[in-house]
């Protein structure tokens, strides 16, 4: 985490009805970017049962990342991108080749000992 600076958050909830967590997310998302001194350029907020990356949100961070315009990726849980593993896997592998970081809020915790 040593050469991230900008970092994209992402959150992600499946009804309105979870609206509660949905900021939840965004929340303690922000908090700990700006414990690590984190440059928050974009929140990304989903609400959708459907697991595809043909969200708006998702180009929008696809574009992001093929730009080189963020260090990172910040989301709760790694299945806040998709619980479809092969989507899942397919956006982690497309962070790896261009070279961002794919973090959640349990490995920026632990890497602050919190």
């Amino acid at each position: 985490m040593d050469n991230v600076k900008n970092v994209l958050i992402h959150c992600r909830v499946v009804s309105r009805d979870s609206m509660e967590l949905l900021n939840f997310q965004e929340h303690v998302l922000c908090e700990i970017a700006c414990q690590c001194s984190l440059n928050i350029v974009g929140v990304s907020k989903i609400i959708s049962v459907d697991n595809s990356n043909g969200h708006y949100q998702i180009n929008a961070m696809n574009h992001a990342i093929r730009e080189q315009k963020v260090d990172a990726v910040l989301v709760y849980t790694k299945e806040r991108i998709s619980t479809d593993k092969n989507i899942l896997d397919e956006f982690m592998m497309f962070c790896d080749m261009c070279h961002v970081q794919f973090v959640t809020y349990k490995q920026l915790k632990d890497a602050l000992n919190l």
